[in-house]
């Protein structure tokens, strides 16, 4: 199993069980591997994007979302992008939309950067 199978299983969502398929591994390997994956991107992208900092700078970041976009008491935004796309041979209706039309969402999270607006 490779990098590419677990971005697909962080990317798109893919079932370990999809993935066990793929890859002819047990199901219990696959989560296994996802999760190891998994816990060293987060031990190598948490300095960079999730730095602790200290109150002052939480505070300093709940005010920024409530004076631009006037929400209180909230430091992180979570938004999802329908990306059209044709239809996957034998997927049914699984892709298809509310929209009329074939995509899959891709979900953005933003952080309020508070160096920026000092």
């Amino acid at each position: 199993m490779n990098k590419y199978a677990v971005g697909r299983y962080v990317a798109m969502g893919n079932s370990f069980t999809t993935l066990h398929y793929e890859y002819l591994l047990g199901v219990t390997t696959v989560c296994e591997i996802v999760r190891e994956t998994c816990d060293m991107m987060w031990e190598c992208l948490k300095p960079t994007y999730m730095s602790a900092g200290d109150t002052d700078d939480w505070i300093c970041m709940a005010d920024k979302f409530y004076e631009r976009p006037n929400f209180p008491k909230c430091i992180a935004a979570n938004d999802g992008k329908h990306i059209t796309m044709r239809k996957p041979n034998e997927s049914g209706s699984q892709f298809f939309n509310y929209k009329n039309y074939f995509s899959m969402v891709l979900m953005l999270w933003q952080m309020q950067n508070i160096v920026s607006y000092q």
